[in-house]
């Protein structure tokens, strides 16, 4: 075969660069799902499978952490503070990003509509309920209120939905 037609082939040699190759793949995927997600939004009503997740690292002061309310159904992840909020049907709550059974990191799951624990495969609602999975409660809430235009959370007061049904459902600020 002519060397001017062979064709070109990456043989990895180099793994360390194979795996840059990987992690721009994932980030492209990523970032595809989350315009696709917005571009649903912006067409109107969203369904809740187009419900934006974003990314954002709040302004912390000590056990309280500060964020714009959310304008629009969505999640919104802060990896930085372990905080996942929430704005869903005229509510915004503030949930640990870590599953109630392992502490394992909470990933959304937008074609079906639900928080998901990739380790024991426990499912949740966007409001933080359990549909099933080795989970025994509910997501985790922390106690929020508003400031101004501001969301603040409180990571001091973690609400666990066995521990105290009634202050884990009023942990939501109302949003019109």
């Amino acid at each position: 075969m002519d060397d001017a037609v062979k064709p070109q082939v990456n043989d990895c040699t180099d793994h360390a660069e194979c795996a840059v190759d990987l992690g721009r793949r994932d980030f492209l995927r990523e970032g595809l799902l989350a315009v696709a997600a917005l571009t649903a939004i912006a067409g109107g009503a969203a369904p809740l499978h187009a419900l934006s997740l974003d990314y954002l690292t709040g302004q912390r002061k000590d056990d309280t952490v500060s964020y714009p309310l959310p304008a629009a159904d969505g999640a919104t992840i802060d990896g930085a503070h372990k905080v996942i909020l929430v704005r869903y049907m005229g509510e915004v709550s503030a949930f640990s990003i870590e599953c109630p059974h392992k502490k394992t990191a909470l990933e959304w799951q937008p074609e079906n509509s639900r928080f998901y624990c990739p380790k024991h495969k426990s499912t949740f609602k966007p409001e933080g309920t359990l549909i099933q999975g080795k989970a025994t409660r509910n997501m985790d809430r922390f106690a929020v209120k508003l400031d101004g235009a501001n969301l603040v959370v409180d990571r001091a007061e973690l609400i666990k939905s066995n521990d105290d049904a009634a202050a884990w459902a009023a942990a939501v600020v109302r949003v019109k």
